[in-house]
C-alpha cells in the first residue's frame, strides 16, 4: 500500500484556510514600541492518503485513488474503495470530491461527539455563491450515522457543514436510553402473615359459604 501525501484534500473535514500576508498597517511609533507581535496561526498537520494506486489526470486535474483508500486527517478519519477529487487550478480546498464502495467516515462534531457514518457513497460539495458558503456532504445508498444518542438512517443523508445541521430522507431512528434508570421496583413485597381474632373453624365455614356462590 503506497502513501500519498495531498494537503489540499484536507478541505473534506476542516476546510479551513489560513491566508497570511506581509501587509502592515501604519501606526505612531508610541504603538510600534506597545504592540508586541502578532504570533502566527499554528500549521495544520496534513491530510495523508493511503491506497494501493493513484491515478491524476493533468489535463483534467483529477486525482483517483483506487484500492484500500484510507484518509487519516486530525479531524477526521475515511476508508473506502475509490477517492476521485477535482483540484482546483489556482489551489485552495477542492470543490468536489467523491468517496465509493464501502464508505466508512469517523468525525468529531462541534460538541465533541464522535459520529460513525456508513454508505455506498459520499459526495462533498463546496462553493461559495454571492458571498454565501455552501458545504455538504451527501450520503447515499444506504447511508447511516451513529453516536451516542442512537442510530439514525434514511434514504439519503445530507450534512449540511456550512450551517451545522443533518438532513435524512425517509429517516428511520433508534435511539439509545437508559432503561435501568427509567423503570421503577414493580416487584411486590414479600407476604406477610396476619393475625386475627377469629375463633376456630371461623375460617373453614367461610371458604364453605363462597363456595356455594358463582364466582364473578
Amino acid at each position: 500500500m503506497k502513501l500519498f501525501s495531498l494537503i489540499i484534500i484536507a478541505g473534506w473535514c476542516s476546510l479551513t484556510v489560513h491566508a497570511q500576508t506581509n501587509a502592515t498597517a501604519q501606526s505612531s511609533p508610541a504603538s510600534a514600541i506597545t504592540n508586541s507581535p502578532t504570533a502566527p496561526p499554528p500549521t495544520r498537520p496534513p491530510t495523508q492518503i493511503h491506497s494501493d494506486s493513484w491515478d491524476f489526470d493533468m489535463t483534467a486535474r483529477q486525482a483517483v485513488y483506487h484500492g484500500h483508500v484510507h484518509v487519516d486527517d486530525p479531524q477526521m478519519k475515511l476508508t473506502c474503495a475509490q477517492l476521485t477529487t477535482d483540484l482546483p487550478e489556482s489551489g485552495g480546498r477542492p470543490a468536489r470530491i467523491v468517496a465509493e464502495t464501502n464508505v466508512v467516515i469517523d468525525f468529531t462534531d462541534d460538541k465533541g461527539q464522535t459520529n460513525h457514518t456508513t454508505s455506498d457513497k459520499a459526495v462533498y460539495i463546496y462553493n461559495v455563491q454571492n458571498g454565501v458558503t455552501n458545504e455538504t456532504v451527501t450520503l447515499t445508498g444506504n447511508p447511516q450515522m451513529e453516536n451516542a444518542q442512537g442510530t439514525q438512517a434514511g434514504d439519503v443523508i445530507i450534512w449540511d457543514r456550512a450551517n451545522n445541521k443533518i438532513h435524512f430522507d425517509n429517516p428511520h431512528m433508534i435511539f439509545r436510553q437508559n432503561l435501568n434508570s427509567a423503570v421503577a421496583d414493580t416487584n411486590p413485597p414479600p407476604a406477610t402473615a396476619v393475625k386475627t381474632n377469629f375463633p376456630p373453624g371461623t375460617i373453614e365455614n367461610i371458604s364453605n359459604n363462597i363456595g356455594d356462590h358463582p364466582s364473578f
